[in-house]
């Protein structure tokens, strides 16, 4: 499940509370409610869990469904509330190699790791797939491109 930060702060509107007030009923730090209302961080499930507690409703209010068909395996990961090594410990590898996958890299035991994300295998497929675009894309737009007069004077 993926935190709805924009619910979670129209709620918090709602009720006339302000960040601070939510935070110190939640028994969290301000910012980590700012982040969490700005989706700027997915916060872990405890914290989820104490929001939706000091707003007065149930989790799943606060909460998008987690759609593989766009998410990205970290997206996905994030919003089961792992980390890395919480992730390689339920397939049996490394972070490292959790990390790689996470870029596109190949993983062993497809159907291994896709249980561990909480998905079907096609959905593992796909996120994986948009996990490799998005390493790609940031690559991509890295790379110094040539202009065509630079690549006349090369040819």
């Amino acid at each position: 499940m993926l935190f709805n930060g924009a619910h979670c702060r129209a709620l918090r509107l709602a009720s006339g509370r302000s960040i601070k007030a939510l935070a110190a009923a939640a028994k969290v730090a301000p910012n980590t409610v700012l982040a969490a209302e700005a989706e700027v961080r997915q916060p872990r499930i405890r914290v989820a869990k104490a929001l939706a507690k000091a707003l007065g409703v149930p989790l799943e209010d606060l909460q998008l469904p987690i759609s593989a068909d766009g998410a990205s395996l970290p997206g996905i990961r994030r919003a089961l509330g792992l980390t890395q090594k919480e992730m390689a410990s339920r397939v049996g590898v490394s972070w490292q190699t959790v990390s790689r996958v996470e870029r596109g890299g190949r993983a062993q035991l497809v159907l291994d790791w896709a249980a561990a994300y909480a998905l079907t295998l096609p959905q593992w497929r796909r996120a994986h797939a948009v996990s490799r675009g998005l390493v790609r894309r940031e690559a991509a737009a890295l790379t110094p491109r040539l202009t065509t007069q630079t690549r006349g004077d090369h040819a």
